[in-house]
């Protein structure tokens, strides 16, 4: 699972922070509501576990979390997407070299006249 880069979430992923536990976007609903009593026992229970825990044990707060993630396989999309990459670059004309460029003499002695360098 891929969390969306464009979205702005409030701390770490809840998912990420409730995995010591075992925790996973696979886990049951059923399996979440025993999270607690697994982070008591390993004396994991912490304001930031239990607010993670809180965000993931509501069917709707945990669907909120879930709209962030993204179940990519990135072993069988990279390769497609590097080879979409490698035909966009082929496709595109060679870059020419720009011709230098020179400044026309009242735009130098401006400049020449802003850049100071007797600070």
């Amino acid at each position: 699972m891929i969390k969306d880069p464009c979205a702005d979430g409030d701390g770490p992923l809840p998912y990420d922070v409730l995995a010591p536990a075992g925790v996973t976007p696979w886990t049951t609903h059923r399996d979440m509501q025993e999270v607690s009593f697994e982070l008591l026992a390993r004396h994991l229970m912490t304001p930031a576990t239990q607010q993670a825990w809180d965000a993931l044990r509501s069917v709707r707060r945990r669907i909120l979390v879930d709209l962030l993630l993204y179940d990519v396989d990135l072993a069988a999309e990279l390769p497609r997407a590097l080879a979409d990459v490698d035909r966009a670059l082929a496709a595109e004309p060679a870059p020419q070299d720009p011709a230098p460029s020179t400044l026309p003499e009242a735009s130098a002695r401006l400049l020449d006249d802003l850049i100071r360098f007797d600070v």
